[in-house]
């Protein structure tokens, strides 16, 4: 019986890794970055202006399209030098964009074309784009043993359903949980050792 499709497209974690090593432009792996870590939407990079990185406070806001709302996020240890530099950058405009194009930020199609060049340069499927990173970290929270609420919220989904459908293509995240289970002092466990008593008749 042939597995059910997924329905959705994502990086593993070595060709997330083969992705990011194939950019070389500061600019270009920090937009990337942000994007695969926050599980941006490439819009939702377009969002992001230089007064979102608070670097003193470690916290950057990301905005979501879909729902609307903001939230501050903690600012991976990995993107604070990236994210200074990008800053030094580029024009002291608070209110500008992180990341400028020729006439305010970049565009869609731009990052678009960027994921494609870099997608191609180590020889990912084409049938990545840019919307794969977001699924790929999805996938990989669940992976790494953050819950589905967890991954909602990171992801900005308003409803967990949504979320859901990603613990349905890893295996890695009810493994783990079962793991842990196992060896909990909380889990009547059977003996494999215990022999049932005789009753007497």
């Amino acid at each position: 019986m042939p597995l059910p499709q997924q329905p959705f497209k994502y990086l593993t974690q070595e060709e997330t890794r083969l992705f990011l090593g194939a950019i070389t432009v500061p600019r270009d792996r920090l937009i990337f970055l942000l994007t695969y870590l926050y599980g941006l939407r490439v819009g939702e990079v377009a969002l992001l202006r230089r007064a979102d990185v608070n670097l003193d406070r470690g916290r950057i806001v990301i905005r979501r399209l879909k729902s609307g709302s903001w939230s501050e996020r903690p600012i991976f240890s990995s993107l604070r030098a990236p994210l200074a530099r990008q800053l030094r950058n580029t024009s002291r405009d608070d209110m500008g964009p992180l990341f400028p194009g020729r006439h305010g930020p970049l565009k869609k199609r731009q990052i678009q074309s960027l994921f494609s060049k870099y997608r191609n340069a180590p020889g990912l499927s084409p049938r990545y784009t840019c919307h794969a990173l977001r699924h790929s970290i999805a996938t990989h929270l669940l992976d790494a043993g953050c819950s589905l609420e967890f991954v909602q919220d990171h992801l900005g989904h308003r409803n967990i359903r949504s979320t859901s459908l990603y613990a349905r293509i890893t295996d890695h995240h009810r493994l783990a949980i079962f793991d842990r289970l196992e060896r909990s002092p909380w889990i009547v466990q059977p003996d494999a050792d215990h022999k049932p008593m005789e009753v007497m008749a």
